[in-house]
């Protein structure tokens, strides 16, 4: 279980908030990495932390900002809710801030169109948002070692308006041996007032001892297509 937890984390980085899958942490653990995402059109910087509170309970504290101006932070606590065994499923409910600057995020869009709805003004908008999130996750065994599966959906709601933001990311990975995992990705982002994301991502994740290094490369299927290169390091305590 413990090295189904470790490569789980490898999902933890994927930009906006994400989650580590439906695994709880241990009661007294901290679990921290910071990230960053390099883009064609940009740089995404991030902080992420699990710290477990109870059997049942873990706390989650998600952060990133972008060079351009654009940032975020959530809180969150994660529960069980169903345990098979192989499988598992969680529940999250958190709160956050955002504030987004969607010439930076979309660069080939004017922001005219949506200043006239009312969406952002020309130097952004500041939000608070509720998040409610679901994940499933299975852990089974292959010839090649350990592997694990994990489906998280994800919506947030603006508390002053109905602006909404949904997010559905799939993964697959393989625990090649004890201190080393690789991983697969598809992440699909709706943030309502433009056309729905989609990245596809693999990466590779060795550990050291407390130490972790994560790196990865994604595509871009919509909008500006860029290729991103994923660097992280995890500390857990």
């Amino acid at each position: 279980m413990n090295r189904i937890l470790f490569a789980l984390l490898a999902l933890g980085l994927a930009t906006q908030t994400a989650t580590a899958g439906p695994w709880p942490r241990t009661p007294g653990d901290l679990f921290l990495t910071f990230g960053r995402e390099i883009r064609d059109s940009g740089a995404w910087e991030s902080v992420y932390a699990e710290y477990g509170i109870s059997e049942r309970m873990t706390f989650v504290l998600d952060a990133g900002q972008s060079k351009e101006g654009g940032w975020l932070g959530y809180a969150a606590l994660r529960m069980p809710v169903w345990d098979s065994g192989a499988q598992r499923v969680a529940m999250s409910f958190g709160f956050g801030l955002e504030h987004s600057k969607y010439d930076a995020l979309t660069p080939e869009m004017a922001l005219a169109p949506l200043a006239a709805k009312g969406l952002i003004s020309a130097d952004g908008a500041t939000y608070a948002m509720l998040q409610t999130a679901i994940g499933w996750g299975m852990g089974f065994d292959t010839a090649l070692g350990g592997g694990w599966s994990t489906v998280d959906a994800t919506l947030r709601r603006a508390v002053s308006d109905d602006r909404e933001q949904r997010k559905l990311d799939a993964a697959v990975g393989l625990n090649l041996r004890e201190t080393r995992a690789v991983f697969g990705q598809v992440q699909y982002s709706d943030p309502r007032v433009i056309d729905p994301q989609i990245r596809i991502g693999a990466g590779w994740v060795e550990k050291f001892g407390q130490i972790s290094v994560e790196a990865g490369v994604g595509k871009h299927l919509r909008h500006d297509k860029d290729t991103d290169l994923k660097l992280g390091l995890w500390l857990e305590f």
